[in-house]
């Protein structure tokens, strides 16, 4: 509505269902008194933070609240459209808040803070094309808290996973001549030399933590559990790095477990020579990187995954190592998003790092986790639970949106 007022004819209208011409006079008075839009908009039943989208609509006539934290409605009133609703700045980059996915006929909120400046509505339809709304202005004081980012496309996170591909090849080389390695001693009868071989191999698989689901039945070949199995640590489809790790450290011979190494360097070279065919879904990358630590939080620092060797720091630090591998992919994505947040991430990496490095012995070997102290347990929780928080952002940030019916 331009100008900034109603109307007197209009308000008129809009109040006909009220009772007595004396209750319409009295509220036009209190209305043109307070000679603002917020105030006759919320007499006819929107206000501020109501925003509306339809078929045809997105935000219209909607009104600029003050300069701080202001939470949206979104109402989606269309009947069959499914929308994506993003705040943005006066640049059209730079995303305030967002809501990934508004169904036909429901409501979501959208909590930000704004800073004085001038602001749009974005809305995407699932169906392929977008409605802006009027750019407004918000003004009132300078505010703090506010956390705009700017949105990646589908070429910068291909970029992105495609360099982190290429640098999982180089460990991936590595894992083969570990494994391979690993596998002579075992053929040999050295069943000392295979205990000392095991770990590097096995941490180099660990490094490789963003690409656990592109790797599909390898994963569970070079480095299954137990758990859930029939017949547990002595069930046939107990295989890979942690059946050999019982096998080492529970005293069974190289009889036994030549079989076992043999399988897992077939598993490692076939991963190998698939890999460059095998597909990474887009948002992978950004998701994983998460996740790799959440794993190491359940797994590794509650030891449900020793099968002997007593090395679960030692997994967890490679871990650390290959969430940092992740991020340094996505490093340049990050930085232009939320520096802050890759700052904060980065030196919690090197933090948590020095945690677990601080447990590698002179000689190579790993302090028990079951050896820690309480405190000292509870140090590692907290670094890497404080991390997971960090991490938590990168997949808002980075993740591209799925449409339905999208590849």
């Amino acid at each position: 509505m331009r100008g900034g007022r109603l109307p007197l004819a209009s308000i008129t209208t809009a109040l006909r269902s009220l009772q007595g011409r004396v209750a319409i006079a009295v509220v036009i008075a209190l209305l043109i008194a307070a000679g603002g839009i917020a105030a006759i908009s919320s007499a006819l039943g929107s206000s501020v933070d109501r925003i509306v989208v339809s078929g045809t609509a997105c935000a219209p006539g909607w009104v600029p609240p003050r300069s701080g934290r202001t939470v949206f409605t979104v109402d989606n009133r269309s009947a069959d459209a499914i929308y994506g609703v993003d705040l943005v700045g006066a640049n059209q980059v730079s995303v305030y808040g967002e809501i990934e996915m508004l169904a036909p006929r429901t409501e979501d909120t959208i909590d930000v803070i704004l800073p004085p400046g001038s602001y749009s509505f974005q809305c995407e339809s699932f169906a392929g094309f977008t409605i802006d709304s009027r750019v407004r202005e918000v003004q009132g004081r300078a505010v703090s808290g506010a956390h705009p980012y700017t949105q990646v496309n589908a070429d910068q996170i291909q970029l992105a996973t495609l360099t982190y591909r290429s640098r999982l090849i180089t460990v991936m080389n590595r894992l083969a001549r570990d494994t391979a390695a690993l596998g002579h001693a075992i053929d040999a009868g050295r069943l000392s030399a295979a205990r000392a071989r095991w770990l590097p191999a096995h941490l180099d698989y660990e490094r490789l933590g963003a690409a656990y689901d592109t790797f599909g039945r390898f994963d569970s070949e070079i480095n299954g559990r137990p758990l859930g199995l029939v017949g547990g640590v002595h069930s046939p489809q107990f295989r890979g790095f942690l059946r050999l790790e019982y096998g080492l450290w529970h005293g069974q011979s190289a009889a036994e477990l030549v079989p076992v190494a043999a399988a897992l360097d077939r598993a490692v070279r076939g991963l190998v020579t698939r890999f460059p065919q095998m597909l990474t879904p887009a948002n992978d990358l950004s998701l994983r990187t998460h996740e790799i630590l959440e794993n190491t939080l359940q797994f590794e620092l509650t030891g449900e995954t020793n099968e002997g060797s007593n090395t679960n720091l030692a997994t967890a630090w490679a871990n650390a190592q290959g969430a940092e591998l992740a991020l340094a992919a996505l490093r340049p994505l990050l930085d232009a998003s939320d520096p802050s947040l890759l700052t904060r991430i980065t030196n919690g990496l090197k933090a948590l790092a020095r945690a677990f490095k601080s447990y590698d012995r002179p000689d190579g070997t790993w302090a028990p986790l079951a050896s820690l102290t309480i405190t000292q347990r509870e140090h590692l929780d907290g670094e890497t639970g404080a991390l997971l928080e960090e991490l938590a952002n990168v997949p808002d940030l980075l993740e591209l949106p799925i449409r339905p019916g999208a590849d």
